[in-house]
């Protein structure tokens, strides 16, 4: 074999390790079956991103506390220290596209004086003192999605550059051809390994490649030396977006399971909660979905407006220690169940001998609802350039209100107000007939007045957990998640009741030979 006896020997686990692959639980994994190549990211991440909130907004006169600056991460910075997030884990403040200026003479990256005028090191250093851990963005491209210097054909002298500016974590999007993917990926792991500092690494490559998942290089990724890699569309501000995702999940769980553990985990996107586009049930939703497939939980709020109640949701420790569980098993939907199914149940093993499960309300009793539309085209030629319409789990907005023949006779101004017009466009590409730099247009950044989505209103439905389905037997004693209380002592079988529609129970099941209270748990640190 032409490689190290440890690489050669990851490779060789690995397969045998597939090859081996068995279920303990109808739809709950039994082992990861790869080991990361560095030691970071032993549970999945948590910590703040700005792109959801924030997107690419640049304009600082219009609105210096909104826009892509050192203020707007200072100011999360230290919502994250006085105000609890940072107690229970969510450790990262992490800055996204929209952050460069230009390239220096050595090909390095250059954050823009007007709107970092301290600089990076100095941002970092800030969120150091505060015990926070910094966060970057770069791409595998010569440009960023937004239009902005990357990272492609540099990566050695980015890699080191982020070192210096004292980076913890680096999220690495696509955004160009993708027949680089394969090197540019590996390139910037070995980069960030021989840079000297313990970087995170966060890599966008499997979302570019399609959305099936079995396709998809995980194997690479791990030995590359990738901590968790994006899969699947943006998450945009809605419940059709939410729920694509879930199901999306849902339906690749099998195929997902195996490659997630310890080091390596695949990255639902970022948290909606607080941001005021779901109800309360459809946030505890996407907590408890998010923390029983070890996702990492990535707030994507604007945390000055966080409602008290979503707050408590964020910071709900029980919720923070299943995601966090140190034996790191994914778990999935069970396997009777699949996205038409009205009501669900996944289920998550953890150290210990628990198990926890959501008990799922997607459809109501009624089942008569049907979530939006998730596929979404590429580029549309419009009048003065092309557009890239996808808004998330919600499909493309221009083909919501036109023809497909109508399009090449939009104007730019004209594929704007179809965005503000629609509540569920959080935003579109626009590259002009000249060929320039492509720039992400967000609703924010657009001007657009908000337009209210309706909740969620519908039939409760209650929902039964047979124990036998996550192999407990007997005696169960059940925990409430959500209620943050013990319920009790149940054999054969638990029946959550009045379940809300799109809402969910999250309870942690222990068999009785060890009371939920007494079970250890994962620490805070």
């Amino acid at each position: 074999l032409h490689c190290g006896r440890q690489r050669c020997w990851r490779r060789f686990a690995m397969v045998a390790c597939q090859r081996r692959y068995v279920r303990l639980l109808s739809g709950v994994a039994l082992a990861s079956c790869a080991a990361a190549r560095n030691s970071l990211s032993m549970t999945p991440p948590m910590g703040w991103m700005s792109w959801v909130a924030f997107g690419c907004q640049t304009n600082c006169s219009a609105d210096v506390g909104s826009c892509i600056s050192e203020w707007l991460y200072r100011n999360h910075t230290d919502i994250l220290a006085a105000e609890g997030y940072l107690q229970v884990g969510y450790r990262g403040v992490h800055i996204d596209d929209c952050w460069m200026k230009n390239v220096g003479p050595a090909g390095n990256l250059i954050a823009d004086d007007v709107r970092f005028p301290s600089g990076m090191k100095a941002l970092g250093d800030y969120m150091h003192d505060r015990g926070v851990a910094f966060g970057l963005y770069t791409a595998e491209s010569p440009t960023t999605c937004a239009g902005y210097p990357a990272s492609a054909n540099h990566e050695p002298e980015h890699a080191k550059l982020f070192a210096e500016w004292g980076v913890d974590y680096m999220k690495v999007d696509g955004c160009g051809d993708k027949s680089y993917y394969g090197t540019g990926y590996r390139v910037m792991g070995a980069a960030l390994e021989a840079s000297g500092r313990r970087i995170e690494y966060s890599c966008s490559w499997p979302a570019y490649i399609g959305n099936d998942e079995s396709k998809k290089p995980f194997a690479t990724l791990i030995l590359d030396g990738c901590n968790l890699w994006r899969n699947y569309h943006d998450i945009s501000c809605n419940w059709g977006s939410l729920s694509s995702i879930i199901d999306h999940w849902g339906d690749f769980g099998d195929v997902l399971a195996p490659f997630a553990g310890p080091g390596h985990w695949h990255d639902m996107d970022m948290l909606l909660i607080g941001g005021g586009c779901l109800s309360l049930a459809e946030e505890q939703t996407q907590l408890a979905i998010w923390a029983i497939s070890a996702s990492p939980l990535i707030m994507g709020t604007d945390l000055r407006k966080v409602p008290a109640a979503s707050r408590d949701l964020l910071q709900n420790r029980h919720a923070i220690v299943v995601n966090q569980d140190p034996l790191g098993q994914m778990g999935t939907r069970l396997r009777r169940f699949n996205s038409s199914s009205p009501q669900q149940i996944w289920a998550r093993n953890l150290a210990y001998g628990d198990v926890a499960v959501v008990l799922y309300n997607k459809l109501g009793t009624g089942a008569a609802t049907a979530p939006l539309k998730s596929s979404c085209p590429s580029w549309h030629d419009v009048r003065e350039g092309r557009v890239e319409a996808c808004g998330g789990g919600a499909g493309d907005f221009l083909l919501r209100r036109f023809h497909q023949g109508d399009l090449a006779k939009l104007t730019a101004s004209e594929v704007q107000a179809t965005c503000c017009a629609d509540a569920a466009c959080e935003g579109f590409a626009f590259e002009d007939n000249a060929g320039g730099p492509i720039k992400y247009k967000s609703r924010m950044s657009l001007g657009c007045v908000n337009v209210a989505m309706p909740h969620a209103s519908g039939d409760s439905s209650d929902i039964t957990i047979d124990f036998s389905e996550v192999n407990l037997y007997g005696a169960v004693a059940v925990f409430d998640i959500f209620a943050k209380k013990a319920l009790g002592t149940y054999v054969g079988s638990y029946t959550a009741r009045g379940v809300p529609l799109h809402g969910a129970a999250f309870l942690r099941l222990s068999p009785r030979l060890h009371s939920v209270v007494d079970a250890p748990r994962t620490q805070f640190v």
